[in-house]
């Protein structure tokens, strides 16, 4: 079997639960995965035959594909801001919209001047993959502390080895972040970031297969009758832990722009700023203290 013999048929099946563009991107991202080959290399050299290893790997890799499972989480790995990261079901899978709050946060602080007689501490709330905390680390200059929480035990062995694998120091802490009392152990912090949940459960009819079936539920939903549970915990944190001046950096669901807002605004926190994704989005809030 050569990879065009394999490449094809791939492709077709995928199509019929995936748009051709995106079905085409799956495609490029498990042959490259299993062959080593970039797309032009399979281009000049699709007579090559499949090696027997490669095989076993695509009749492995492709029924999980055919039921709806990412293929992020089918091959164990996803990029986000430059870094190949590792990824399972304990966390979500790292979007590009996060990137840009990543990104944000970068512009924002970068031109700090480096304090006097500590560094600056940043805590990424709900950390899931490591994602954020530690492309603010490689990101920053070194008087940049990464600090991240989260209440998975599966979420924070992954972020750790992640970490490692980046060469990237982050402290991980343990913790229900919803509980006040756990929260309000954590030191003072000059930046927080936090892609928390935020979809109320009666959203989840709406969505993909691929994400309801998937990725983690608690890092996904939030109660119908209390959207902003996050949000209001982050406020109320950011009001106890910011040093004075700090900033608080949140991801938002595109409908709730005006609700996290006014959230912000009503508990004092100044310069509030509403920012849209590369999609035209709401997506980002940031409020300083």
């Amino acid at each position: 079997m050569t990879i065009r013999e394999i490449q094809v048929p791939f492709q077709l099946q995928l199509q019929a639960i995936y748009s051709e563009r995106e079905a085409n991107n799956i495609v490029n991202l498990v042959m490259e995965f299993v062959t080593g080959q970039k797309r032009i290399d399979r281009l000049m050299n699709s007579d090559r035959e499949i090696k027997a290893d490669e095989q076993v790997a695509f009749k492995n890799i492709i029924p999980r594909l055919l039921n709806h499972e990412p293929v992020q989480y089918v091959l164990g790995e996803a990029w986000f801001y430059g870094m190949l990261l590792k990824v399972d079901a304990n966390v979500l899978i790292p979007r590009p919209e996060t990137e840009e709050l990543v990104q944000w946060i970068i512009e924002t602080v970068k031109a700090w001047p480096q304090p006097a007689n500590r560094n600056y501490k940043i805590m990424d709330v709900g950390t899931g993959s490591g994602c954020i905390a530690i492309a603010l680390k490689k990101n920053l200059p070194d008087y940049f502390e990464s600090w991240a929480c989260d209440k998975s035990d599966g979420a924070l062995t992954l972020a750790r080895q992640n970490a490692d694998a980046q060469k990237a120091l982050v402290d991980f802490v343990g913790m229900d972040f919803l509980d006040a009392p756990q929260r309000m152990q954590l030191p003072h912090i000059d930046i927080i970031a936090s892609n928390p949940p935020y979809i109320p459960m009666e959203g989840k009819k709406e969505m993909d297969t691929n994400v309801v079936n998937f990725e983690p539920a608690m890092a996904l939903f939030v109660p119908d009758e209390d959207p902003l549970l996050f949000y209001k915990a982050l406020a109320d944190f950011g009001k106890q832990k910011l040093q004075s001046n700090g900033y608080l950096f949140v991801e938002i669901h595109e409908s709730l722009g005006k609700a996290v807002t006014d959230l912000f605004k009503g508990e004092g926190y100044k310069e509030v700023v509403l920012k849209k994704d590369m999609q035209g989005k709401d997506r980002m809030v940031r409020g300083r203290c």
